[in-house]
């Protein structure tokens, strides 16, 4: 079995390859490896940005990225044998599948709302804010926690399909053609999706009594 050896400057050393993985070439790991270089810190990025403050200290962000890697490692054959998205999308989808594990896996038998995998409450708020141009700025604490609260009400009453494509451009950062490739729709779709969906945020920001938004 070859290992890759761990690259310089990642977020976290590769894990050694899974027994099933043992039939990949040297160039498969290579490539591999070079995937992990190359997409490993932004990915580990996101894992941290993703998990809730009350999750976070059971879950290692570094730990769901080195699991999607070894999942990379036993998928790659079919994925190479296809491509049907980029390689970082498919790396982050694997990475989103390891997060929805560890959720699940951290709410086992708790009849939680956490289960859902929400977008991490405090973040998310001030995400809104930001992007309704509505704070934090000046003012008293009571006017922060006040339209923190409507802010709050305004993402939930949004609908899953709105809540995601914000969550995948305004909170992981990826571009639209990223987005399109794992909507399964063209970047010009994905691009009317989330200017639609801040629209439908503004909207139910402003309705329950939210200031004036950019």
């Amino acid at each position: 079995m070859v290992v890759t050896p761990a690259p310089e400057g990642s977020a976290v050393p590769p894990p050694d390859p899974p027994p099933d993985a043992a039939d990949l070439t040297v160039a498969d790991l290579a490539e591999l490896g070079a995937l992990f270089e190359a997409h490993g810190p932004r990915l580990v990025a996101i894992a941290r940005r993703r998990l809730d403050d009350r999750l976070a200290a059971a879950t290692d962000p570094e730990d769901v990225v080195s699991q999607a890697f070894l999942d990379a490692r036993r998928k790659w054959p079919a994925y190479r044998a296809a491509r049907r998205v980029g390689e970082f999308v498919w790396l982050y989808g694997l990475v989103a599948d390891g997060l929805v594990a560890a959720w699940r896996a951290a709410t086992r038998d708790r009849r939680d709302v956490l289960r859902n995998v929400p977008w991490p409450e405090r973040p998310s708020i001030d995400l809104g804010l930001r992007l309704m141009a509505a704070g934090p700025g000046p003012g008293t604490q009571a006017a922060a926690n006040e339209a923190a609260e409507l802010m709050k009400r305004a993402i939930a009453a949004l609908k899953d399909a709105d809540r995601e494509v914000i969550l995948l451009r305004a909170y992981d950062d990826l571009g639209f053609r990223e987005i399109g490739e794992l909507l399964n729709v063209t970047e010009n779709a994905a691009t009317v999706r989330y200017l639609r969906a801040l629209q439908r945020l503004k909207a139910e920001w402003r309705a329950r009594g939210g200031g004036s938004a950019l």
